[in-house]
C-alpha cells in the first residue's frame, strides 16, 4: 500500500471478497523536503489510517538501501552519461516485484501479492488495464512473468472514476487524496534538473544549433533531455534539444517542435526483456507491434526485428518526437505487453 487511493481500494476490494488482507508499505526514501518532512512519512500515516478503517494489520518494510543501490544510483549514473532512464520501471522490476516480493515470500510462502496497478494478468502474461487513460503496464514491462505467479491486480478491470467512487462509498481516508505524479525521490514541487544538480556536479557546456553555432549553455548532460525545451533566450520561438555529445559536453537544439531533427523513425533497444518468453519473429525476422517510448503515449504502430539475441529494432510507421537513449521501449500486440528494453540509438 502506497498511501494513495488506488492501493487503498485494492485492499478494500480484496477484503470484501473475504480474503485475509494485510497492508505492506515500502519505505524507499527518507530524505527530508523543504518542510523538514519526508513525503513517505505522510504516506505511511495514510496507510495506517486506511488499515485501521479496514481493520487489517499493516507493516512497514525499510527498503531504502536496496532502492538506493538498485534504482537511484543506477539512474544517477545514466543521467550523468546524458541518458534518460526510467526509475519507476527500475523500481517495479528491482524493488516492488523483486526485493519486496522476495521478502513477503520468505515470511509467508503461501501469500499472494496485490497492488493498485491498473493492469491485468493472464497467467504469466501482462495485459493493459481496461482504463486506457490509467493503464500502467508500461511501468510493469520490466518485470519477469515468473514474478506474476502469485500476484493480483484488483483494479485492472476498473476505471479510475469507479475507484474514486468505491473509495468514497467506503469512506476511505484516501478517497479525496490527490494523485502523486512525480518520481518518488523528487517530489512534486521541485524541478527535476535542480534535484539532480544536488547529486551530480555541474559541467557547463555549449548548446549548438544545427549549423554548429553556439546558441546557449547547459549545466551538464543531466540538465536537459532529448525533446526538452532548451530555454534559449533571445529566440523568436522555442528551441528543443535534439542530440547530445557527452564526450565533448555539447548539446544540439533546433527551432520549433516540427523540425525534422527532433524526430526519429527507427530505434534500436536492448538488452531486451521478454515478459513470458520472446515472440516468434518468423522466417522474415519481423513482427508487427504497437510500441511506446514513454508512459501514456498512445500506441505507435511499427515493425520489430531482432538485431541479435539481446537487441531489437523498431521501424515506426510515423516518425516519433524526442526519443532519448535510456528511455524504455515497450512492445505490445493488442493489449498483450511483450516486453521492454532501454533505447540505445535512434535514426
Amino acid at each position: 500500500m502506497s498511501g494513495g487511493v488506488d492501493s487503498s481500494v485494492a485492499a478494500h476490494l480484496l477484503k470484501r471478497q473475504g480474503m485475509l488482507v494485510e497492508g505492506v508499505f515500502m519505505r524507499n526514501w527518507d530524505l527530508r523536503d523543504e518542510r523538514n518532512e519526508c513525503p513517505s512519512e505522510r504516506d505511511w500515516r495514510d496507510v495506517q489510517k486506511v488499515c485501521r478503517q479496514l481493520q487489517i494489520q499493516c507493516h512497514q518494510i525499510n527498503l531504502v538501501k536496496p532502492y538506493w543501490n538498485q534504482v537511484f544510483s543506477v539512474a544517477l549514473d545514466e543521467f550523468a552519461q546524458g541518458r534518460t532512464p526510467n526509475p519507476d520501471i527500475l523500481c517495479n522490476s528491482q524493488i516492488k516485484f523483486g526485493v519486496l516480493l522476495d521478502e513477503i515470500s520468505r515470511i509467508d510462502p503461501q501469500a499472494w501479492f496485490a497492488t493498485g496497478h491498473y493492469a491485468r494478468l493472464r497467467q504469466a502474461s501482462l495485459l493493459r488495464g481496461l482504463d486506457t487513460r490509467k493503464d500502467q503496464s508500461y511501468y510493469l514491462a520490466g518485470v519477469s512473468g515468473t514474478r506474476f505467479g502469485r500476484v493480483l491486480f484488483p483494479l485492472g478491470e476498473l476505471a479510475k472514476r469507479d475507484v474514486r467512487r468505491i473509495a468514497k462509498s467506503a469512506g476511505l481516508a484516501t478517497a479525496e487524496k490527490e494523485e502523486s505524479m512525480g518520481i518518488c525521490f523528487v517530489g512534486e514541487r521541485r524541478k527535476f534538473d535542480a534535484f539532480l544538480a544536488e547529486y551530480l556536479p555541474s559541467s557547463w557546456g555549449d548548446i549548438l544549433d544545427p549549423h554548429g553555432k553556439v546558441v546557449g549553455r547547459h549545466q551538464g548532460m543531466f540538465s536537459k533531455t532529448i525533446g526538452q525545451n532548451a530555454r534559449l533566450s533571445g529566440m523568436d520561438c522555442k528551441w528543443y534539444v535534439y542530440a547530445k555529445d557527452p564526450v565533448n559536453n555539447l548539446m544540439y537544439a533546433a527551432p520549433g517542435r516540427t523540425h525534422p531533427l527532433l524526430y526519429s523513425s527507427r530505434v534500436v533497444a536492448g538488452p531486451v526483456h521478454w515478459i513470458s518468453g520472446g515472440p516468434d519473429f518468423g522466417p522474415d525476422n519481423q513482427i508487427n507491434v504497437d510500441a511506446q517510448v514513454r508512459y501514456m503515449q498512445s500506441p505507435q504502430a511499427g515493425v520489430a526485428s531482432k538485431v541479435d539475441r539481446d537487441y531489437v529494432s523498431v521501424q515506426f510507421k510515423d516518425a516519433q518526437f524526442g526519443i532519448a537513449s535510456g528511455q524504455y521501449l515497450v512492445l505490445y500486440q493488442g493489449d498483450l505487453c511483450l516486453g521492454s528494453a532501454p533505447i540505445c540509438s535512434t535514426t
